[in-house]
């Protein structure tokens, strides 16, 4: 992966876990900002062919993006879907072939943040490509493993809604956020864990999270619907740690 591929999927990435974060629709409007955002970031890199089908890459699948998250109601799956697309497609026109380069005026704000900031280096290491690479496996299991978690679950007609409602009568919306949230600290945890070789941690997180559910375990059904999802989400959290540090 070329640094500048993995510092524009990052930025794509971010922007989705902030429009994704609940499962309402998300308005046309705030799909074409998050592109517009995008493609002010190509400004960044040096002028090239390439970057004017990025741009129109960036353009149309923001667009249908978001016209298509109003037109359904299960949104995980398509979703997913988009996200997985845009990250081929950008993957194309930042190819190692295609040549796309940083301005060089981005190589002099760096050295000046490290002159003129006592935090400048450490400033630095987050935008290194060792950086980079952390961000988006850390992305990939915070947001991106969520949506395909919950489109298996889907797919296995177990879903986190009626079924989970079905299963336990008095679930709420915010009891159903918190849950969403453990989920997120989770797979953020074992990813963590996965990078710094501490794989004896990981069974203390998925035990801390069965601690919680401990009187809930009782109905069978309910501990099966937990402990699917539970399995689903951090082998991709483990995945995501071990492909980064393959990477480095």
């Amino acid at each position: 992966m070329t640094t500048e591929f993995v510092f524009f999927a990052d930025l794509v990435l971010l922007l989705r876990l902030r429009l994704l974060l609940s499962d309402a629709a998300v308005g046309w409007r705030r799909w074409l900002f998050k592109g517009l955002i995008e493609i002010l970031a190509l400004g960044l890199f040096e002028p090239h062919a390439f970057l004017l089908g990025a741009g129109l890459t960036i353009l149309a699948l923001n667009l249908l993006t978001g016209f298509w998250d109003r037109q359904i109601n299960d949104r995980n799956g398509s979703r997913l879907l988009f996200g997985i697309i845009q990250l081929a497609l950008l993957s194309f026109w930042f190819s190692p072939a295609g040549g796309v380069t940083f301005r060089p005026e981005i190589g002099a704000l760096g050295n000046w943040i490290q002159s003129w900031s006592a935090l400048g280096f450490e400033t630095l290491r987050v935008f290194s490509p060792a950086g980079l690479k952390t961000l988006l496996g850390f992305l990939l299991a915070a947001n991106e493993a969520n949506l395909l978690v919950r489109w298996l679950l889907g797919r296995l007609q177990i879903k986190p809604g009626a079924s989970l409602a079905m299963i336990n009568p008095g679930i709420d919306a915010g009891e159903y956020n918190r849950g969403r949230v453990i989920g997120l600290l989770e797979r953020i945890l074992i990813y963590a864990f996965v990078l710094g070789g501490q794989f004896g941690a990981i069974g203390f997180t998925l035990a801390a999270k069965g601690f919680t559910r401990f009187k809930e375990l009782e109905n069978r059904g309910f501990a099966e619907y937990v402990l699917i999802g539970t399995l689903l989400s951090s082998s991709i959290a483990m995945a995501a740690g071990v492909w980064i540090k393959q990477a480095f």
